[in-house]
């Protein structure tokens, strides 16, 4: 029986373990696995708290549904019938704007003006902004085919105010990342492709509404976002009951040796024989992987310590709704924050409009993100009582919200957060390729080829195909 250490149990890890339990098993090959977590608990970043009525995420809270793979690791785990979509009919989106909260207007679709009335209408944008957005309709694409920054690419196309108002926003949101660093090639290709096509945004954004196919009947779409009843905890529960191979938590990998045939992996508890596979997955942080690496590619380590990671951590703060009913109205999703508008946060969610299930009766349940590249040292040297306090003060002068939550909770992420700086695939193939040169090394997970769920499924899918080609054995009857 062929043997596989699949190293880091966050969501790539277990979709990893599952995956490859379930292909080895349909395909009648002879694969098992252990699967190896330093933390006392699996899910990585995907933790949910049940507090006082409250369901509280730690990390991510949803999986975007226009990436199929997270919807069909739920179908594949049968958590269809717990799967609730955003409430859409409550989803505006504010943007902070010299102090006062100003809705996001309508039409727009990743920064790009789709519908005339409502992006022009709308405050948020100056009328020399508006006019600049509207200029990318007569400037000639980019000659050049390398990566450039976000900032780069949304700046020649839309303008330094869509930038500041809109395109910043929503990446400190997403990637927690400053888009004068962030790579347009690894975060928002389909730029780059509607710029090469219909040398405009908005002409492609046009084209691509009259392609759509018509709604269905009741006149609404599907949710950009879904989530799970009992909150995204329950996607690794689900996977963790399903897996029969061996699991190791509270266990870490302290050395990863090269053999004739495979690896040997050396764990910290004293107690543990080292551990002997054909095929190792690390499906750990870049900065982690690099350590491991080291002593038999040193070309790929070093390739690995290039992706920077940020601090990042979330402030929950759950309210009676009598307590903050004449404070604020919580019809939204909840607001961005511009660079330029000088705060200490970086956005909030407005949980319990956001979706159902996360408050009990009509209580008001919020999420504040706190850090990214400009206020790591926040999240890193502030007390919780300090943090908490930065939090509190913020949605205070920005929403007028002074009453006392009833329940608090701060998860902070110390180096959580890969950023996918400009050149960020050309050196990720690098790795590739060098990781190829090692029969059985995989790398897989949010470093490389997308953050959020449903990339790091899909990368997880990739990397058991490929294990099973590595072990491709004839079916046995």
């Amino acid at each position: 029986m062929s043997h596989v250490a699949i190293i880091g149990g966050g969501i790539a890890g277990l979709a990893t373990a599952f995956y490859l339990q379930e292909k080895s098993r349909k395909s009648g090959q002879a694969i098992d696995y252990t699967l190896i977590e330093s933390d006392a608990r699996f899910g990585g970043k995907i933790v949910t708290k049940a507090v006082d009525g409250f369901v509280i995420e730690g990390g991510p809270d949803s999986f975007v549904t226009m990436k199929p793979h997270g919807s069909q690791l739920c179908r594949d785990l049968n958590l269809d019938d717990e799967i609730i979509p955003t409430n859409d009919h409550k989803r505006d989106i504010f943007v902070l704007k010299s102090g006062n909260l100003v809705r996001f207007p309508g039409g727009l679709r990743l920064t790009i003006p789709t519908e005339f009335v409502p992006f022009a209408t709308s405050n948020l944008i100056s009328p020399l902004g508006k006019l600049r957005m509207g200029l990318d309709v007569v400037i000639p694409p980019r000659q050049e085919s390398s990566d450039e920054s976000l900032a780069s690419f949304i700046r020649r196309r839309l303008g330094t105010e869509a930038l500041d108002k809109i395109a910043g926003p929503m990446m400190a949101g997403i990637y927690v990342a400053d888009p004068e660093k962030l790579s347009i090639q690894s975060t928002f290709p389909q730029f780059v492709e509607m710029e090469r096509q219909h040398g405009s945004l908005i002409k492609a954004m046009q084209q691509a509404k009259k392609k759509a196919p018509p709604r269905p009947g009741n006149g609404r779409s599907k949710a950009m976002f879904n989530s799970l009843k009992p909150g995204m905890t329950r996607l690794v529960e689900a996977l963790v009951s399903r897996l029969d191979g061996e699991l190791c938590l509270g266990q870490r990998v302290t050395a990863l040796k090269r053999l004739p045939t495979g690896f040997e992996i050396k764990l910290d508890n004293p107690h543990s024989e080292p551990i002997t596979a054909e095929a190792v997955v690390l499906a750990i942080p870049a900065y982690a992987a690099a350590d491991l690496v080291m002593p038999f590619i040193p070309e790929l380590s070093q390739l690995l310590r290039q992706v920077r990671y940020l601090s990042t951590a979330t402030v929950s703060l759950g309210y009676r709704r009598a307590d903050v009913n004449d404070q604020h109205d919580f019809h939204g999703f909840g607001f961005m924050i511009p660079k330029s508008e000088h705060r200490r946060i970086l956005a909030c969610t407005w949980s319990s409009t956001k979706f159902d299930e996360r408050a009990t009766g009509d209580d008001v349940l919020l999420r504040v993100f706190v850090g990214g590249d400009e206020h790591e040292h926040l999240v890193e040297t502030l007390s919780d009582e300090a943090l908490l306090q930065v939090a509190q003060t913020e949605l205070a002068e920005i929403m007028g919200l002074r009453a006392e939550p009833v329940v608090q909770q701060i998860f902070r992420w110390v180096k959580g957060n890969p950023q996918y700086d400009v050149g960020h695939l050309d050196r990720v193939a690098q790795m590739e390729a060098l990781a190829e040169q090692v029969p059985g090394l995989y790398l897989t997970g949010s470093a490389f080829r997308g953050i959020g769920i449903p990339d790091c499924v899909k990368s997880a899918l990739e990397t058991v195909d490929q294990i099973m080609q590595q072990f491709d054995r004839p079916r046995v009857t």
